[in-house]
Order: C-alpha cells, then sequence, then structure tokens
C-alpha cells in the first residue's frame, strides 16, 4: 500500500536498505507491527518495497529514491526530510543506523526516535543502542525493536519453513553486491554443465548483468537462463524453484524468506552472520588465515571492497568441491 497521511501521527519505520539486509530488518518490523493499532509506515528504496510486501500486510509505503540523497547515498537532501515530515511520525525506528538515515531524521518533529547509529549520532535518539558487533544480523535489528517494547520471539523463533516444492527448477544467481563475494560466472557456468544432466538447471540474473556474448555463450551450452527486469521479477522466479544457490547476496536471503531451500558459497564475509535458520539450508567457505575473525562480518578487506591481493578465500572453492556437497543437499532435500 503506498503511504497516506493521517491525523494523530504514525510509527515511521526507517529501512533504507539494499535488498538482502531489507530481508533482515523483517522480523524486528514485525514486533513493531504487533506492538501498535497505529497506522505503520515504512520509509525505503522503491526496490525493497516487493520484500516487504511478500510478508507484511496492513503496512504502508513511502519510497524515497536514491537520488534523494548525495555524497554516495549518505545525505539526506532537504526534499527527502520533507517527505519525511509529510508522513506526521508520532514514533520513529530508524532500522539503518548510518549517516543516511541520521540526517534523514535529525530535526524530525516525533514525540520518540529509536535506533542505532555511531556514537557521534546518539543525541538524535531519545532511545538508542549500540550497533551490536556479533551475529546475527536479525538480532541487530531487534534491538531496535526490544528499546521499548517487549519482543514477542526471539530470533530462534523465526525460522521460515519450507515451502512443499520438490519439483521446481533449481535457480542459480552467479552475482553478489560486489565482485569479491562472487565465486566467479565461470564456476557457476562449469557447475551448472555438471548438474544439468539430472536436474531442471536454470540460471538467473539481472538483464543488465550479463553481454550479449556471454548469454550466446549460456545457450550454446544448453543452459537456460533467466534474465529478470525488476525485483518482482526475480520474485515470481524464485515462488517457482525448488532450491537457490548464489553467493552471499540478497537473492538468496530473498529465497530463504520465501521459504526456499538454499544453498550459499560465502567467500569474504563471516557466515555465522547472515545464515538463515532451518534444516533446508546449507553453506560452504573456505577458513583462512585471513578470514574475518569471530564476531567480525567482514574480513580485514573490508570484504574485498579495499582490495584484495588474492581472493583465496573465493578462488580455492573448488567446483567439484561444491558439486560434491550440493549433491548431497539435493538428495536430502528431495529435489528432483
Amino acid at each position: 500500500m503506498l503511504s497516506k497521511n493521517k491525523s494523530g501521527g504514525s510509527i515511521v519505520i526507517v529501512a533504507l536498505h539494499k535488498l538482502g539486509d531489507a530481508v533482515f530488518t523483517i522480523p524486528a518490523i514485525k514486533q513493531i507491527i504487533y506492538n501498535y493499532e497505529k497506522e505503520i509506515v515504512i520509509v525505503c528504496y522503491p526496490e525493497t518495497v516487493p520484500i516487504y510486501e511478500t510478508v507484511l500486510t496492513n503496512v504502508y509505503y513511502y519510497k524515497i529514491e536514491h537520488s534523494n540523497f548525495h555524497f554516495n547515498d549518505r545525505y539526506a537532501d532537504r526534499k527527502a526530510r520533507k517527505l519525511l515530515s509529510s508522513q506526521n511520525p508520532e514514533i520513529i525506528y530508524d532500522l539503518t543506523g548510518v549517516m543516511t538515515s541520521a540526517t534523514l531524521i535529525f530535526n524530525s518533529r516525533a514525540r520518540e526516535i529509536n535506533g542505532m547509529n555511531r556514537e557521534h549520532f546518539k543525541s538524535i535518539y531519545d532511545n538508542y543502542c549500540e550497533i551490536r558487533q556479533k551475529p546475527n544480523l536479525i538480532d541487530k535489528y531487534m534491538d531496535i525493536a526490544s528499546l521499548n517494547i517487549e519482543l514477542k520471539k526471539q530470533k530462534s523463533d523465526i525460522a521460515v519453513p519450507r515451502k512443499n516444492i520438490h519439483t521446481g527448477p533449481v535457480l542459480i544467481h552467479p552475482f553478489a553486491g560486489w565482485k569479491a563475494k562472487e565465486w566467479s560466472l565461470n564456476k557457476f557456468i562449469k557447475l551448472s554443465l555438471k548438474l544439468k544432466n539430472e536436474y531442471d538447471i536454470r540460471l538467473i540474473t539481472k538483464q543488465s548483468d550479463i553481454s550479449e556474448e556471454v548469454r550466446k555463450e549460456i545457450e550454446y551450452y544448453g543452459i537456460d537462463l533467466i534474465q529478470t527486469k525488476t525485483i518482482n521479477d526475480l520474485i515470481t522466479n524464485i515462488k517457482e524453484c525448488s532450491i537457490f544457490i548464489g553467493n552471499d547476496s540478497g537473492p538468496v536471503y530473498i529465497a530463504s524468506l520465501l521459504g526456499k531451500a538454499t544453498f550459499t558459497i560465502f567467500g569474504p564475509t563471516n557466515p555465522e552472520f547472515s545464515l538463515s535458520s532451518g534444516e533446508h539450508h546449507r553453506h560452504i567457505a573456505k577458513t583462512l588465515k585471513c578470514s574475518p575473525e569471530k564476531n567480525t562480518q567482514y574480513c580485514f578487506t573490508n570484504a574485498g571492497q579495499n582490495g584484495c591481493p588474492a581472493f583465496e578465500c573465493m578462488n580455492q572453492i573448488q567446483i567439484d568441491e561444491v558439486y560434491y556437497n550440493l549433491a548431497i543437499f539435493l538428495s536430502e532435500q528431495n529435489v528432483t
């Protein structure tokens, strides 16, 4: 639902996230919804609305464009702050916890602002918590919900049951938020070739991620390729699959949210921060000297975003190794 303005004030949840983090905020958002009988408004980027709509009802959305934030999406402009004010917030929950959201809410007239952020933004909040430095990401957002409400569920109680579909296609998503988290398209193609004689294997990507030359190469090998144009396209295809395979990325966590079995390849990120609960999820990772330490989400190169000399955490994961683990997992999940 699109947001509408009501007298008396609304509960505004600021959730300016990428796809994967949007999924991790949902348990906390549900807790907030349970606690209030007022209008709930989620302020978010347009691309995350379809994700929230898959599981949340009786919620309004106010979409703020990336163009309303400047300096690499870090600073909210005057228009963005006026958009927030138009929602007449009585209580704000900041589930974003970075400079982006701090500059959006700092001059709000809301009666109460709850959230997490860096220490130098602490004075903005009436109820504040430090950003936790230990797993899981879901718990980070649950910390904010628990600032002034009693949680009805804990993280261990919110696993999504598997949807009973065993005969749909096996979807493989070869990309991630940045290159260092990707096992490589070439390896995923070779994995697809090893699996496609036994299973209905389909690569799925955004239309903009694959060049025409690469698309023709994939078709030459007889591998089905799905190219999505929107997040709704992605969600529709995930709903029809039996299992979803990919790197540590938003689409994997959307699949988990939709009750699909998932198999995730981790590299420079710590699996403990984002592992989905339930027996229908598996992952593979190499533990090296440079791997993220306990209670650290990224390796010392900021998960490769600051450059990495070798990318050994991904390079050492062999195709046969992934194929062997996947074969066992597919059998356990009764995928046919």
